[in-house]
């Protein structure tokens, strides 16, 4: 016995090709610590490495079992060899996935951090999904090489998708319609929007639910499936109107140019960069009962129009109480008539 298992020794230490597969593996280890180039690169090839030192040490041990327990591995091989292909195609297609979506999300330039924040959940999203599709494929062909009929494995996944996906339909339709909220920027948290019969501040948004905060301080729950039309309401620019009624017997040309000098004046002083263009004068916009109405309208920055227009105000009734333009409240006329 003892002389059996010599020669076995003997001829385990006489194989070169074992030997050659554990420098392969030392020296494959060795590089994959040592590899320049971007960070997704480096991660990619520490992978690469990686599995060529397992698939080295592995082959290695099927050697050293064929030398000392005298085994036939032509089986193993060619079983082996199946799941070396099933592993590197699954493999390949991770990593290509990975890759895609980082050279995707890389193509698009980023200009602040909601942008990037959106971006980096649409990536972790697809790369759920697309590596749920590899392993479940590769799981099925695992099964196919070892004989197991994966008919009734596939019957049975499929009713129960169908289960799960009729009791989470709303669910899924949530997440769904929140994945294509963030891929095109409907709107960001801090923004003012018009949602759903809601008006109000977004204070945070999900890939299912957005939570929007009302003027009178109360928040709203909405499934992101219930969000058909969006207004944005702070979105690059906004529209600041203020309106205002002069008596019918103002000198017009007076008024507008009244109007002009308050635009000016606004513009040239700006507090806190409200104003982006000079406010600027447009009327008579409308001959109501008792006022005649101008307006004065100006592009300020997002989220500002409310203080522009509560500025502006203030100021038309200073510069109209300067320049004696009268700003009247409802009249009515009475008219008496006396029988006899």
């Amino acid at each position: 016995m003892w002389e059996t298992l010599v020669l076995r020794l003997q001829a385990l230490l006489s194989r070169g090709e074992i030997w050659g597969l554990l420098i392969l593996a030392v020296v494959l280890w060795w590089a994959r610590h040592r590899i320049p180039g971007p960070e997704h690169v480096r991660r990619i090839a520490n992978r690469t490495l990686s599995l060529g030192v397992a698939l080295s040490l592995a082959y290695a041990l099927l050697l050293v079992a064929e030398t000392l327990l005298l085994l036939d591995i032509g089986a193993l091989f060619r079983v082996g060899g199946r799941l070396l292909l099933v592993g590197l195609l699954t493999y390949a297609g991770w990593e290509l996935l990975e890759a895609g979506a980082a050279y995707a999300i890389a193509r698009i330039p980023t200009r602040d951090e909601f942008q990037e924040r959106r971006l980096r959940t649409a990536q972790s999203l697809t790369l759920w999904v697309g590596r749920v599709l590899i392993l479940f494929v590769a799981t099925a062909m695992i099964l196919d090489i070892f004989q197991v009929n994966i008919a009734p494995l596939v019957a049975g996944a499929g009713v129960v998708g169908l289960a799960l996906g009729l009791g989470s339909q709303k669910l899924m339709q949530d997440i769904i319609a929140g994945f294509f909220i963030l891929v095109e920027d409907q709107f960001r948290v801090g923004d003012s929007i018009q949602v759903a019969g809601v008006g109000g501040t977004v204070e945070e948004m999900s890939l299912r639910v957005t939570k929007v905060r009302d003027f009178n301080g109360v928040l709203h729950f909405i499934p992101n499936s219930e969000i058909t039309q969006v207004a944005n309401r702070t979105r690059a620019w906004a529209r600041a109107i203020a309106e205002v009624g002069v008596a019918y017997d103002s000198n017009l040309a007076q008024v507008e140019s009244t109007l002009i000098q308050v635009g000016q004046a606004l513009y040239e002083e700006n507090p806190d960069g409200i104003f982006l263009e000079q406010p600027f004068p447009l009327g008579p916009e409308a001959l109501g009962d008792s006022a005649i109405t101008f307006r004065l309208v100006a592009r300020v920055r997002p989220g500002k129009q409310w203080d522009a227009q509560r500025i502006m105000r203030r100021r038309i009734k200073e510069a109209f109480d300067a320049a004696g333009i009268t700003i009247p409240f409802p009249q009515m006329d009475v008219h008496l008539k006396q029988e006899g």
